[in-house]
């Protein structure tokens, strides 16, 4: 497939799915089915790579090539030089605290990678329903005693550059999730590629992400005699694209389209301003949520040290504000 028929497929990917997300927007009634809740381990959908983060999401075709990478498109690390480590912290809503943490090294055969995400809810305190002594409603209580929940998602990663334009990158990780007393655990897969067209910066990537078999939260029910439900994995396709754009291509732009098996469509637009390789300005905006909208972000590249910083707007639920770190050695 040449370079002209790479730009076109992306251009016409994108394009489709724009007319897809600008259409239910404008009024045409969507499909009867619904997808919303359908799936478990959701905090896998929570971005700790700080940079796509601030452009509005675009995960596939940035190629940033440093360990946070392993959490936006795996194949983006395959570049990586040197060992490199990131450290990202977010402070999500509802005091909920998402710290991650990855690696990688260049060898021989490709570059490896290991990584570690978890998401810890606080307390949480605990209230039991009960009917009022004479029976005719329930009423809520507090029992005084609290309890909590959290995530945990741990996993290695390969990437490789096969030719000078197409990489290809996948995560294998260990994910948990647990609330109080009750926990359930999977394995979990993400399939990245990144190719460079050849027409100046253009590149689309594309992202498979949260790959699994269905599990469930609890065994058997004798109370109630019924199996209990399966809970799906979050899976998530995404493509994109992105480009340097101006005299010193220090501009670019990235616009990634996002499939995911549990909600509609949705559309991530985002950019990145570089100022003389030191201070990078960025801002996105993701298109058909409920609450997240706009994205800002900023940052420092300095010797092998790295800090990055992402403001993102949920409107009624408050802002989410994300800080990274990141050297190599």
């Amino acid at each position: 497939m040449n370079k002209i028929k790479i730009i076109q497929l992306s251009l016409v990917t994108i394009f489709l799915s724009f007319n897809y997300i600008t259409a239910q927007q404008a009024g045409i009634e969507p499909t009867k089915v619904q997808r919303n809740g359908l799936s478990g381990f959701t905090f896998l959908k929570i971005n700790p790579d700080i940079k796509s983060a601030a452009m509005g999401n675009t995960r596939g075709a940035l190629g940033s090539a440093n360990a946070s990478g392993i959490f936006a498109n795996p194949s983006s690390v395959s570049n990586i030089e040197k060992l490199d480590f990131y450290f990202g912290t977010i402070n999500y809503v509802a005091d909920i605290t998402y710290n991650a943490f990855s690696v990688v090294n260049k060898s021989s055969f490709g570059n490896i990678g290991f990584s570690i995400a978890s998401l810890d809810m606080g307390d949480i305190p605990e209230t039991m329903n009960s009917l009022v002594s004479d029976g005719s409603r329930t009423e809520s209580t507090i029992t005084g005693r609290n309890f909590t929940g959290g995530n945990l998602a741990a996993g290695i990663t390969f990437a490789r550059n096969f030719t000078d334009r197409l990489s290809i990158g996948v995560n294998a990780r260990y994910i948990s999730e647990t609330i109080d007393d009750v926990s359930m655990n999977n394995i979990s897969f993400d399939v990245g590629t990144t190719y460079y067209t050849g027409f100046r910066s253009l590149r689309l990537g594309m992202v498979f992400s949260n790959l699994g078999d269905d599990t469930n939260l609890a065994n058997w029910d004798e109370d109630f005699q019924v199996e209990p439900i399966d809970v799906k994995m979050p899976w998530d396709f995404r493509v994109g694209v992105a480009m340097d754009f101006l005299q010193d291509e220090n501009l670019t732009v990235a616009i990634e389209a996002s499939h995911p098996n549990d909600n509609s469509e949705k559309l991530h637009i985002g950019a990145e301003y570089d100022l003389g390789g030191i201070i990078f300005l960025r801002s996105g905006y993701k298109i058909n949520y409920d609450e997240d909208g706009l994205t800002f972000g900023a940052g420092i590249n300095y010797n092998n040290f790295n800090i990055n910083f992402a403001l993102v707007s949920m409107n009624r639920l408050g802002n989410v504000s994300m800080i990274s770190l990141g050297f190599n050695l």
